[in-house]
């Protein structure tokens, strides 16, 4: 007699496609109508099953919304962020170039970092998790970009992550709010200031013989 291990056949998979497949329901409602509009009966039907089917795998409508969020972040490869030393600056403006198409997730995720901070909502543990690995990401950005003469060597990668993340989060707010401001270049010169990237520039200036005092 053999066994079909956990998760590659038979009634663990089916689960796990299941879970996806409404977990995609959730994450499609959302991009075409916002997160304000999910609903278990249209979840249930573009996932082509039953409400409590979805409500067995996902108990409440904000477990659903987690799980659309956590999807998306998996499809946007995310985690971590942060491209290349080098590149970082580039890459934060063409990231948030596409922030019209990413409208309706951006208010989702900041909807439910509001509410997560509230005990046992069901976003608090995901969204700890993500800003961890976000800011693990920025740190290691931070620490080469050091190491490249990039941001001052005086300062702590963990804590300037950690302010960035925050600056991110609160412009991404703003500009939900008001979106007549650049917010690919805010966050660009946010992360110049707190890394120090303006001081280094300024100081290799004066230290360049040809163009120094």
């Amino acid at each position: 007699m053999t066994t079909t291990p956990a998760g590659s056949r038979g009634p663990y998979a089916r689960s796990a496609q299941r879970r996806r497949s409404i977990a995609r329901a959730v994450l499609d409602t959302v991009r075409e109508k916002g997160h304000a509009r999910v609903t278990v009966a249209e979840v249930a039907r573009r996932a082509a099953t039953s409400e409590a089917t979805a409500l067995y795998h996902y108990p409440t409508r904000e477990h659903l919304l987690v799980a659309a969020l956590e999807l998306s972040d998996e499809q946007a490869a995310l985690r971590p962020f942060p491209g290349s030393p080098g590149t970082i600056l580039d890459d934060l403006r063409e990231f948030v170039a596409t922030t019209e198409e990413r409208a309706n997730i951006m208010r989702l995720h900041t909807a439910l970092l509001g509410r997560a901070t509230s005990p046992d909502h069901p976003a608090q543990e995901f969204l700890a998790r993500r800003n961890r690995e976000v800011a693990s990401g920025f740190t290691r950005l931070v620490r080469h970009r050091q190491e490249a003469g990039l941001a001052h060597p005086g300062l702590d990668p963990a804590e300037v992550s950690r302010q960035f993340v925050a600056v991110w989060d609160g412009l991404q707010a703003q500009w939900l709010l008001d979106p007549s401001f650049d917010f690919g270049e805010h966050l660009v010169q946010a992360f110049r200031r707190l890394t120090g990237q303006n001081w280094m520039e300024a100081r290799s200036v004066l230290l360049d013989p040809a163009r120094g005092l």
